[in-house]
């Protein structure tokens, strides 16, 4: 019985796909957002797993009802993801995360002061980034007036 137990909880226990992540953040709806932050919060809390968090709940802040809960939301992800960027600021995949967010987020939330060092250090670093992330990145780059790969 406990074997089974065992093997159900490995079963359970599964990292979230990075290309499911990428297509989610670029045309997910709320119900796919929501869905998949609920999958993020169930992994591990990792430095990895708090980069990723803190960039779907900025994404996520545009389906909040009220411009306050706008504000919330957004500013708990940035705190989420700058803090895994201090950890370790020279990871790319956090860096093209933050990028991704500062190209699409509206100016008057003024958090795009980090778009062209991290669009050069994306660039200079892309070899580094695990394979799901670099077509992610291929991908963005075609629409990005900052990354060109």
């Amino acid at each position: 019985m406990i074997s089974k137990l065992v093997l159900l909880a490995i079963f359970a226990i599964s990292s979230f796909s990075k290309s499911d992540f990428f297509d989610v953040i670029a045309h997910g709806k709320k119900t796919e957002i929501d869905s998949f932050l609920t999958k993020i919060n169930a992994e591990k809390s990792t430095n990895s797993q708090q980069a990723y968090l803190g960039a779907l709940k900025m994404k996520s802040a545009d389906y909040q009802k009220t411009p306050k809960e706008k504000l919330a939301i957004f500013k708990e992800g940035k705190a989420l993801l700058e803090k895994s960027i201090t950890a370790d600021s020279d990871n790319t995949e956090f860096r093209f995360l933050r990028l991704i967010i500062q190209e699409n987020v509206p100016k008057m939330l003024k958090y795009n002061s980090n778009v062209k060092t991290d669009a050069t250090f994306v660039k200079t670093n892309f070899d580094k980034l695990p394979s799901e992330v670099k077509s992610a990145a291929i991908d963005y780059s075609k629409k990005s007036s900052n990354l060109k790969l």
